[in-house]
């Protein structure tokens, strides 16, 4: 669905739906591995393993994701102790990833999106530390309900139209027969784009294809019937104006743009550092575009129907 780093109108949308060398979690993973295989910038791996070595780290860690819907009750701690307490516990969501058949090769590949997000905080603010946005995202790995599997990161999901009849207003229109074909609440795999990610089509198909059969593996008790993606770029408007070879479009045609509307909040702020629409040096063709015409930018929902075998 997702592609990007900050908590969007959209994602909100959605989502309501010692010595400490030698600290271990789940399945006995060490604090020293998980750090290697995290690849932390050497100043915020520093910097986290200092704050580890709080003692009240654990206590901390423990009520991290305490609070009703998205109030968590690390949001309101700093950002260095978010992301040490993040990392905390990654150690013991390890077990749990480990519990549901996933193999090292995907657990820290989905692990490293904590990586990704504290390297562009420290990029974009000069301080260790993670966004509140970051901290209610990562509800999804401390659930080990989400899975990084070659391109695209993966989260089992039951189909959601956002329109007025599930979140009472009208921001997408869905036919009658869209919803009658795959109803509300069926299993899916909902796709999510991480900023920068290797859209080449090669990559994407192989994602695709592995992840399909590790689903099929690790939740065998469910039938997904549909790729879901709630993306700006599946956006029609835009994908038109892209060159047919384009990553993003060739991407795009993979799902079948099942509606769509024109809030352009995901697409400026992942074009745009902070989401503000201006121009900057050597933009791309696709931020020249956003400032020459933001009016062919919005947000689409795409489905990609799947068999499913016994």
């Amino acid at each position: 669905m997702r592609h990007g780093l900050s908590m969007s109108r959209e994602d909100r949308m959605l989502g309501e739906a010692a010595d400490r060398r030698h600290l271990r979690g789940g399945d006995g993973l060490a604090l020293d591995r998980l750090l290697e295989e995290l690849r932390y910038p050497e100043a915020v791996e520093q910097a986290v393993r200092r704050k580890l070595a709080d003692p009240g780290i654990g206590e901390i860690a423990a009520s991290a994701y305490a609070g009703e819907d998205l109030d968590i009750a690390l949001c309101r701690r700093m950002p260095l102790t978010r992301l040490a307490a993040v990392t905390f516990l990654l150690l013991q969501s390890y077990g749990d990833y480990r519990e549901k058949g996933a193999p090292d090769c995907i657990i820290f590949d989905t692990f490293r999106d904590v990586s990704l997000r504290a390297g562009l905080y420290h990029g974009r603010t000069g301080k260790v530390g993670i966004s509140r946005g970051d901290v209610v995202w990562f509800r999804h790995i401390m659930s080990a309900g989400i899975f990084k599997i070659g391109a695209l990161q993966y989260q089992p999901f039951k189909m959601v139209y956002l329109d007025e009849e599930t979140i009472g207003e009208p921001y997408m229109v869905f036919s009658p027969e869209q919803k009658a074909s795959l109803p509300s609440g069926v299993p899916v795999i909902n796709c999510h784009i991480q900023r920068g990610a290797d859209l080449d089509p090669e990559r994407v198909d192989r994602s695709l294809r592995d992840a399909r059969a590790f689903f099929q593996t690790a939740f065998p008790e469910r039938r997904f019937q549909a790729f879901l993606c709630y993306s700006w770029l599946l956006y029609p408007k835009m994908l038109e104006r892209l060159p047919s070879r384009s990553n993003i479009r060739r991407f795009a045609d993979r799902f079948t743009v099942i509606s769509s509307c024109d809030d352009a909040e995901q697409a400026m702020e992942n074009l745009f550092e902070g989401g503000k629409r201006g121009t900057i040096p050597s933009m791309t063709s696709l931020q020249r575009l956003a400032v020459d015409h933001s009016e062919y930018f919005g947000f689409a929902c795409g489905i990609a129907k799947m068999g499913w075998t016994s």
